[in-house]
């Protein structure tokens, strides 16, 4: 663990930098706080200990979960008319929700 200072060849030391340049596309993950190393090592075992003697009761919901179901009346069913992913609605999400309206009339 202790600290010294090295002299290196400038080739050595553009080999050595080089090794902490990662490739195009990858990304570098750092760790800080609870993930740290140090952190994980001292306090996360007390924690875990902690936490297991602590009594955890389940969330009870007082009315049934009405999914599909209307938020105001709470009779009618909700239908699906369209779907994006997690990027987000589609640039013409407008135009295809008036398309499906218009085909769901008919």
């Amino acid at each position: 663990g202790k600290k010294v200072n090295l002299t290196v060849s400038s080739q050595e030391f553009i080999r050595r930098f080089a090794l902490h340049v990662l490739p195009k596309g990858f990304t570098r993950i750092r760790h800080y706080g609870i993930l740290s190393s140090s952190w994980k090592k001292e306090k996360l075992p007390k924690l875990q200990v902690e936490l297991a003697t602590v009594k955890v009761e389940p969330v009870r919901t007082k009315e049934p979960l009405l999914h599909r179901r209307c938020p105001v009346c709470k009779k009618g069913r909700l239908h699906t008319i369209l779907l994006f992913n997690d990027r987000g609605p589609p640039v013409n999400w407008r135009v295809l929700l008036k398309d499906r309206k218009l085909n769901m009339s008919s």
